[in-house]
């Protein structure tokens, strides 16, 4: 048997085990320490080839094939039996403080490096719950040395948006594909701060990188027809980490050290949740929020944002709010596609920029109705009165598709849809009335 020390965001631990069994450990290799240095380890694990001890079980958890049988020995000691493809990899049995622990490996059935993974990574988050460090489940990426992590539930995209920060923000580095670490800290002045890690365990992805930064912000993603960002404090933020940390919250001790790291993150680190399309928009609406660390507080300015982008030449996607383009765009349920405008026609449906009553200027989402020149007067589908004047250059975007619940689109320059426009707007003394008839119908006030 020979021992191996490891260092992962600072902790140490330990594997002793045979050589053929360490050899398959290469994505730990950026971890390896020295003897020498090593102080204290936050845990030691010996693997053997040898049966299990009996278990109760108490608990499971399944994921894509994969799951992990909690439960106690006779005399109380935590166990985790790790399946792949309903076959037992290995049993993990540790000592109740989770300092000391043995993986039973099953050779008959393979997959010894699974077993192995799992146990370490089961043993890490245990070992250090305590010691103001969570495992993170989740996307991690360096930006102008700083660390954000994306979050979420599985299928959500936290990969993918990595990908794109990636792809689009120059200078973005993937550092952890998986299982990044994070790390609470004091500073001088008696500040909490959070540092971000990399670690072996990374997924699909081969990212294992033995890096630290100081954490910019945590993303909590969730799929949408559009790009919006919006700050989380307070509950929302804690609530919106809650998932995403590695550990046994039915465990007393752990889940009170888990909720101590959970809450200082949440008071101290910004949390901010991303409605997103798995797009470049998203990638660079993300990335100037959370790298500048700019609060967006209304829909002007992450508008203003998307009017930026647009101009880049970048397609956005943006929810609309109001009753001003009913009945053919709904406020509150239907997002418009934004595209550069290469030319302008009356009953093109654009994002243009206009002056109110106090010289305030707002953007708006409403119908052209005439163009003479370089004025443009635009008027919203809902509207019985109320017009807008700007000029060609106050037009910020022109609408290319609108997209319903569940994903449905249409175009509002179809010859189909332009047509009944027009007869929408040759009706508009009625308007008052159907605009009525079609709220009761659809039961709204």
């Amino acid at each position: 048997m020979d021992k191996k020390f490891f260092c992962v965001a600072g902790h140490a631990f330990a594997v002793e085990a045979d050589e053929k069994t360490l050899s398959q450990m290469e994505n730990y290799a950026p971890f390896v320490v020295n003897p020498d240095k090593v102080g204290n380890v936050v845990f030691s694990l010996v693997v053997q080839n040898e049966t299990a001890p009996e278990y109760t079980e108490e608990t499971r958890q399944e994921d894509e094939g994969q799951s992990i049988i909690c439960g106690r020995t006779a005399e109380g000691e935590p166990v985790f039996d790790f399946f792949l493809f309903e076959k037992s990899t290995g049993v993990l049995v540790s000592s109740k403080d989770y300092k000391d622990a043995h993986l039973f490996l099953n050779p008959e059935n393979g997959a010894s490096s699974f077993a192995l993974n799992n146990s370490l990574m089961v043993m890490y988050a245990l070992s250090t719950a305590t010691l103001e460090t969570a495992l993170f489940h989740a996307a991690a990426v360096r930006y102008k040395e700083r660390g954000y992590l994306f979050l979420g539930k599985s299928g959500t995209g936290k990969s993918t948006h990595a990908r794109l920060w990636l792809k689009y923000n120059e200078g973005a580095e993937l550092f952890n594909d998986d299982n990044p670490v994070v790390r609470l800290f004091k500073s001088d002045n008696g500040k909490m701060f959070a540092k971000a890690y990399g670690s072996p365990w990374s997924g699909k992805t081969s990212c294992y990188k033995n890096v630290g930064v100081r954490l910019g912000g945590l993303v909590f993603l969730s799929q949408a027809p559009f790009n919006k960002i919006s700050p989380l404090s307070g509950v929302s933020a804690y609530a919106a980490l809650l998932p995403s940390i590695s550990g046994m919250r039915w465990d007393k001790k752990i889940a009170d050290g888990l909720h101590r790291t959970q809450n200082e993150l949440a008071a101290n680190v910004h949390v901010w949740h991303l409605e997103c399309l798995p797009d470049e928009a998203a990638a660079k609406l993300c990335c100037k929020s959370v790298a500048c660390q700019t609060i967006q507080k209304d829909d002007s300015l992450i508008l203003a944002e998307a009017v930026r982008l647009i101009g880049e030449g970048v397609s956005v996607t943006f929810p609309v709010n109001g009753r001003s383009m009913l009945p053919f765009i709904v406020g509150g349920r239907d997002s418009v596609i934004l595209e550069k405008p290469e030319s302008l026609q009356v009953g093109d449906v654009v994002l243009a920029c206009v002056t109110g009553r106090n010289d305030e200027k707002s953007y708006v989402v409403h119908r052209i109705v005439s163009l003479k020149n370089d004025l443009v007067t635009l008027m919203g589908d809902g509207n019985l009165a109320l017009r807008e004047r700007c000029r060609h250059s106050d037009v910020c975007a022109k609408v290319v598709c609108v997209v319903g619940p569940k994903g449905k689109r249409y175009l509002p320059g179809a010859l189909c849809y332009r047509v009944a426009a027009k007869i929408w707007y040759i009706l508009l003394p009625a308007r008052r009335y159907l605009l009525w008839i079609y709220r009761k119908v659809n039961g709204e006030n």
